[in-house]
C-alpha cells in the first residue's frame, strides 16, 4: 500500500505528465482510497496553486461521495502542501495521507458540530 506508483490518465481525463504518488497512511476502504488518489492526480496535473489543488480535491470528493445535507453527518476537508503539521479528528475509515509528486495531501471527513453562539 505504501509503494510509490506512477500514474498516467484516469477517469476520462488524460494527464498531461506522469505523476508519482505514495500512500503514507490510509484508513479508507480501497475504493474510496483509489478515488482519492485519482482525484489528487488530476488536481496536481490541472493546477499549480496549492489552494486550487486542495479546493479541487475537496469539491470533487464531495461530488463523488455527497452527504445527506445534515450538519451532523460530516464533511470532507483537504490540506495540500510541502511542509506542514496536522492533528485532525476524522470519522472511522475516512482519512488518507498521500504524497503526489512533491506535495503532501491529507483528505478526511469529520462531523460538523452545529455551532451555538455563547457556547450553550
Amino acid at each position: 500500500m505504501a509503494d510509490e506508483k506512477e500514474q498516467q490518465g484516469e477517469q476520462g481525463y488524460q494527464l498531461q505528465s506522469q505523476h508519482f504518488y505514495k500512500i503514507i497512511t490510509s484508513y479508507m476502504p480501497e475504493s474510496f482510497e483509489q478515488d482519492a488518489v485519482q482525484i489528487a492526480l488530476i488536481a496536481v496535473d490541472k493546477y499549480r496553486q496549492l489552494k486550487d489543488i486542495a479546493f479541487y480535491i475537496k469539491h470533487e470528493y464531495d461530488k463523488k461521495y455527497p452527504g445527506s445535507g445534515k450538519a451532523t453527518e460530516g464533511v470532507y476537508h483537504c490540506i495540500v502542501g510541502k511542509s506542514f503539521a496536522s492533528a485532525v479528528s476524522h470519522e472511522t475509515r475516512q482519512f488518507i495521507h498521500m504524497k503526489v509528486d512533491t506535495y503532501h495531501v491529507i483528505l478526511w471527513k469529520s462531523k460538523d458540530t452545529p455551532f451555538t453562539p455563547g457556547g450553550e
